[in-house]
């Protein structure tokens, strides 16, 4: 579910226009706060799926 989320188009072009909203009207800490976070769920996402994929090696291993 998280996955489908975090690579959504429309999630993407949210945060765009977000963070041109924010550049327009002088409020660079919100337009890097958003993507900060959403890097950072990225992040996670990725050692999360990473983590799942060597513990799955390990127990086929067994």
């Amino acid at each position: 579910m998280i996955n489908e989320v975090l690579h959504s188009r429309l999630i993407a072009f949210a945060l765009g226009a977000w963070m041109v909203y924010c550049g327009s009207i002088g409020a660079y800490d919100g337009a890097l706060f958003i993507p900060f976070i959403y890097g950072l769920l990225l992040l996670l996402n990725h050692m999360d799926q990473k983590k799942s994929t060597r513990s799955a090696k390990t127990n086929a291993q067994k």
